[in-house]
């Protein structure tokens, strides 16, 4: 009776329901992950909520795998807005594998996977598909009478992700191009035009997907180079040779290895893919600022032949203003005076307009950027062919004298180079790059790389001799 008194107390009452609410957002603070498992044995698809704890005491993962995983739990999904960056692992951890590869994250084991962040519709779709291949492998076997066991269980999950992840990569590719055509043909058409304003998300868009292909398979180049991560793979074949007191050899992985640089050429070519879109959209950028850069130069223009329309008749008025201050000159009742004065000043005009306009004509710039575009072709040419270059040099300081005068440089170059049309221009430039004395000779001492080899074959050669 006394006890019962006590809990109808207002006091008492609002201490228990007080700690009831704290109950209820202790327990809602708690992170909750759904999951899906998916089991080999029947195949059946299972979706839960996991706690941190619960996740792993059921599997052989450490705590700091989880930052790996990089989940996303119930209570993230209604605070959080923002986009994780994405990370890339496949890691062997004992009798599991943790995957986080593309929009999969999972722990693969010998007879079930787990895959977590199930509410996303891409892991949905992916238990699927991943339960249809699981029956078509066992029942591949079961007609072939043929044992499951030879198809290990977390290779066949291994390549569904990697399947699925390049998949995704090469369809998002065609979700590109299109929209990225449409924006460049806008651009090239109209740079004033609303396309403008799509290249900057484009590009930013292009680089984060480049950014994700480009970890995915950093992630599968890593693996190839470890064979002992690619053993740690084969958890079956780890299991198996545990119970039997016997270590797996090295020349197993050969099947993981052939996966993995399957599907490490596949993400290569998506990677080539989109680095050759922001080529092309680097191209148009460029052309838009060309294309700005001649519009800003034709205003110029137009400001500064205003300038020297206004400079001509500023002659004019200047003169109109000294023959109207009202004061005697003397030539006021001349006849001719005013013809003379209006022909002089137009004279004066028409000189000073044609000077301007020839002093910034693009004649002169012509000329000068047709003499840098022929300096540049000359240097292409010339470098065309390194190695009757290189042959060339070589053959010189081994002569008797190691030197070789312009005329005999021209004379080797032509012989060994590959298409024998190199100009006159292009010899006299490279013969005076070369020539760093500029005494019209090249010697040995111009090279000491050269002069090393040389050096270092005589060595050989005395040592043939004795």
């Amino acid at each position: 009776g006394r006890v019962r008194a006590r809990l109808q107390e207002p006091s008492s009452r609002n201490n228990i329901r007080r700690l009831y609410s704290q109950r209820i957002e202790t327990e809602e603070s708690i992170p909750l992950y759904k999951v899906t498992k998916l089991s080999r044995r029947n195949g059946e698809i299972s979706t839960k909520y996991l706690r941190t704890s619960e996740i792993l005491h059921n599997s052989s993962i450490y705590a700091r795998d989880l930052f790996s995983l990089q989940l996303t739990s119930k209570q993230e999904r209604k605070t959080t807005r923002r986009i994780k960056t994405p990370r890339t692992a496949i890691l062997p951890r004992g009798k599991q594998i943790i995957l986080n590869f593309g929009v999969i994250r999972a722990v693969v084991g010998t007879d079930e996977v787990w895959l977590f962040d199930a509410h996303s519709a891409a892991v949905k779709e992916f238990a699927i598909e991943l339960q249809n291949i699981l029956k078509i492998v066992w029942g591949k076997h079961e007609n072939s009478k043929a044992s499951a066991v030879d198809i290990p269980f977390e290779l066949i999950v291994l390549e569904a992700v990697l399947r699925d992840t390049t998949n995704i990569y090469q369809r998002r590719l065609y979700l590109y191009e299109p929209i990225l055509s449409r924006a460049l043909d806008s651009v090239s058409s109209d740079f004033f035009s609303e396309g403008m304003n799509r290249i900057a998300p484009l590009q930013e868009s292009l680089q984060a997907f480049e950014l994700r292909v480009k970890k995915s398979l950093e992630c599968v180049s890593d693996l190839l180079n470890n064979d002992e991560d690619m053993l740690g793979l084969l958890v079956t074949e780890q299991y198996s040779a545990e119970k039997s007191g016997k270590t797996v050899e090295h020349s197993q992985h050969e099947q993981v290895e052939l996966l993995l640089e399957e599907y490490g050429r596949r993400l290569n070519d998506v990677l080539y893919e989109i680095q050759f879109l922001l080529t092309r959209l680097q191209s148009t950028q460029e052309f838009v600022q060309l294309a700005l850069s001649s519009f800003r130069n034709r205003m110029i223009r137009m400001e500064l032949y205003i300038g020297i329309t206004g400079l001509t008749l500023g002659i004019g008025t200047a003169v109109a203003g000294f023959f109207g201050m009202n004061l005697m000159s003397g030539i006021e009742d001349h006849p001719t005076a005013f013809y003379a004065v209006l022909g002089g000043t137009s004279l004066v005009s028409l000189v000073v307009a044609v000077g301007c306009i020839k002093f910034i004509s693009t004649g002169s710039l012509q000329r000068d950027a047709e003499k840098n575009l022929g300096e540049i072709e000359t240097l292409e040419n010339a470098l065309s062919d390194m190695n009757a270059l290189d042959v060339t040099i070589k053959n010189a300081l081994r002569t008797s004298t190691c030197t070789m005068s312009k005329e005999d440089f021209g004379k080797a170059l032509r012989k060994y180079h590959a298409l024998n049309k190199i100009k006159q221009p292009e010899i006299d430039l490279l013969f005076d790059s070369l020539d760093q004395d500029k005494n019209g000779t090249l010697l040995l001492g111009d090279f000491p790389a050269f002069s090393n080899e040389l050096q270092k074959e005589q060595e050989r050669a005395m040592l043939l001799e004795s």
